[in-house]
């Protein structure tokens, strides 16, 4: 009986730890797709934004619009004019034990002292009003985006609950 009751539990285990394991895929994906979804939202009220001023340049929207929801790359410019972040250079890499806020973009490091004055977990909008930003979504998704790539490359730390804290 106690064997068996070993026997059991020892499946049992094997088979959640299973199960745990695909729901992580699972969710792995799905966030994927949120991200994609919330990049696509981004440059599509940048296109809106800008088409309502007048001057919407339908070919770059198109082209963004189509990077920001995962589809073809585009293919780069050749130009003499390309800036870092163009044609899917990164701005600024994955921290390192070297790594300083001196290395990052001014609006990146004016993020970074904003978190890591914070003095607690912040959430986007939060760091968009201390930048001094009006707390449209127009406004507050693109600190979003940036706060998501410094968590990602290991700047700050992102929590569960979607605040950000210094790492």
């Amino acid at each position: 009986m106690v064997q068996n009751l070993m026997v059991w539990l020892l499946e049992r285990r094997v088979v959640l730890s299973e199960r745990a394991e695909r729901l992580r895929k699972q969710l792995a994906d799905v966030e994927a797709e949120v991200a994609r979804l919330e990049m696509a939202e981004i440059v599509y009220r940048q296109y809106q934004e800008d088409a309502d001023a007048g001057h919407p340049d339908a070919a770059a929207w198109e082209q963004a619009l189509e990077e920001a929801t995962g589809g073809a790359p585009a293919v780069p410019a050749q130009s003499a004019g390309a800036t870092p972040g163009a044609a899917g250079q990164l701005l600024f890499g994955p921290r390192g034990s070297e790594s300083r806020i001196e290395d990052l973009p001014a609006d990146y490091r004016a993020i970074m002292e904003v978190v890591v004055g914070g003095g607690g977990p912040l959430q986007a909008k939060d760091v968009a009003r201390e930048l001094g930003l009006d707390l449209l979504p127009a406004k507050v998704e693109p600190v979003r985006g940036k706060l998501r790539k410094l968590a990602e490359r290991g700047w700050i730390t992102r929590t569960s609950a979607g605040r950000y804290l210094p790492r």
